[in-house]
């Protein structure tokens, strides 16, 4: 799923470096990207922390 908005990014977005080495073509917005998120945990009952559990000591250092 991509983001069908124009959008802009700069080097604070955390997909930029993949954007700007070539990595990925695609780009996910901040809130489409909580939004998928939050439809899956409603669905499977499962979390991304759940999957990954570095996205959670990740999100603890940024506090």
């Amino acid at each position: 799923m991509t983001c069908r908005k124009t959008y802009e990014i700069d080097r604070t977005d955390s997909q930029y470096t993949k954007l700007k080495q070539g990595k990925t073509k695609l780009y996910v917005c901040t809130n489409c990207n909580t939004s998928i998120q939050q439809s899956a945990n409603t669905t499977t009952g499962t979390s991304a922390s759940d999957l990954d559990p570095y996205t959670e000591i990740l999100e603890k250092r940024k506090s």
